[in-house]
């Protein structure tokens, strides 16, 4: 079998000499393992999905022991999957905990025993979908000082680098297609490891053989033996007895957990909901536009107010002068015909006088009545005035002439 017909796509990866794939062609609708995973959660929809719906926190006789296969509702595939039972775990607050390894999806996760069910018997006899994978011929290696032949030298070491790793990692990463040639098969710990040859093909559509990366970029972390010696070797140095829901490290990372609480997740599969989601998120939008618009309207009404009322303060201010000026005018004119006239407008500029001290205010600003186009009551009642008072003494003048 050569490489180009056996694309897979890495699903977990811890070191060199452990991650887990699974074939490309696995991820189509027609795949078996597809149509699998598609009856497994019809039927665990059909059994557990009225249960689901008042999921509650199980007994202690009820916690699944390791090693055992159960039913776990998946929260961030929202379907169910099948999972190993690793570890169970105790917080603080004595709430437990499942370490699970998702058997088909290759993956592990973290859960709360109220996602979890006993798997259904028709279901357990399916091989794992997810394969242990390991690239042959390479072992780790690390480099000391001879003090005897006074050079440093190369030797197996009994893990791995953090620099071949990541190195390997970036290389998988950054691949568009990850292909592998099968070359020999060892069973260990209840499962089966693939030993095969990589090939990763970048962005440029080259592809290369991963063995020959690694001893370029990090010659003084990898040593490649014989097939003849490989076997013995690795057995020897024990690299493939770790924990997959561990890095290479030893420390937990990108742990998935599986805890977050839906309003429905009976219903997360119906179509109509996406609708709901977007309908409510306009009317929010909407409702958040209109907020706004009516909030710079009154904002744009009160500058405008405020720069209505400083005009007409100023123009106010002005009004005074102007009328004097013309009563000043028509003074002149009137008296330059009738010296009575003149005697009686003083008296009027006295009553003038009079109300203007009334329409002030103590902080010497002129008290504004009302708008410019209209004259004020007080402005009228004023003017009607003197027009009476010119006319009674026009006549009483002409009668005593």
């Amino acid at each position: 079998m050569s490489e180009v017909d056996n694309v897979i796509r890495i699903t977990r990866y811890i070191n060199p000499h452990c991650f887990y794939y699974k074939s490309e062609t696995a991820y189509l609708q027609d795949h078996e393992q597809m149509q699998f995973t598609v009856a497994f959660n019809q039927h665990c929809e059909a059994v557990y999905g009225e249960l689901y719906k008042a999921v509650r926190k199980p007994q202690a006789w009820e916690i699944e022991k390791p090693g055992t296969l159960v039913a776990l509702r998946s929260i961030q595939l929202e379907r169910w999957i099948r999972c190993l039972v690793e570890e169970t775990l105790e917080d603080l607050d004595e709430s437990v905990w499942y370490q699970l390894w998702a058997i088909d999806e290759g993956f592990p996760l973290k859960s709360d025993p109220k996602y979890v069910r006993p798997l259904p018997a028709a279901f357990a006899q399916e091989p794992a979908h997810a394969k242990r994978g390991a690239l042959i011929d390479v072992l780790p290696s690390d480099t000391r000082f001879d003090y005897v032949e006074n050079k440093h030298i190369q030797e197996p070491s009994s893990r791995w680098c953090a620099g071949i790793v990541t190195t390997l990692e970036g290389c998988l990463e950054e691949a568009t297609s990850v292909s592998m040639v099968q070359k020999a098969k060892l069973a260990w710990q209840n499962e089966i490891i693939h030993f095969v040859e990589l090939y990763v093909t970048d962005q440029n559509n080259t592809s290369g053989n991963v063995t020959e990366l690694l001893q370029a970029a990090c010659p003084k972390q990898i040593i490649v033996t014989p097939p003849s010696e490989f076997i013995k070797a690795i057995l020897k140095i024990q690299t493939l007895d770790v924990k997959r829901y561990l890095n290479n490290d030893g420390f937990c990372d990108k742990r998935i957990v599986n805890n977050f609480i839906p309003k429905s997740p009976h219903n997360v599969h119906q179509p109509h909901r996406e609708l709901e989601m977007d309908t409510e998120v306009s009317q929010k939008v909407q409702e958040w536009l209109r907020r706004n618009k009516e909030a710079c309207m009154a904002m744009l009404q009160q500058q405008k107010e405020k720069e209505e009322q400083q005009k007409v303060s100023e123009i106010i201010k002005i009004i005074p002068e102007c009328q004097q000026k013309d009563a000043s005018n028509r003074t002149s004119t009137v008296a330059s015909n009738n010296p009575v006239v003149v005697m009686i407008y003083k008296d009027m500029q006295k009553n003038e006088a009079s109300v203007n001290l009334l329409t002030e205010r103590p902080d010497h600003t002129v008290m504004h009545v009302g708008p410019l186009t209209k004259p004020s009551p007080l402005l009228l009642t004023i003017k009607r005035h003197k027009a009476r008072m010119v006319k009674k003494n026009a006549a009483s003048y002409q009668q005593l002439s």
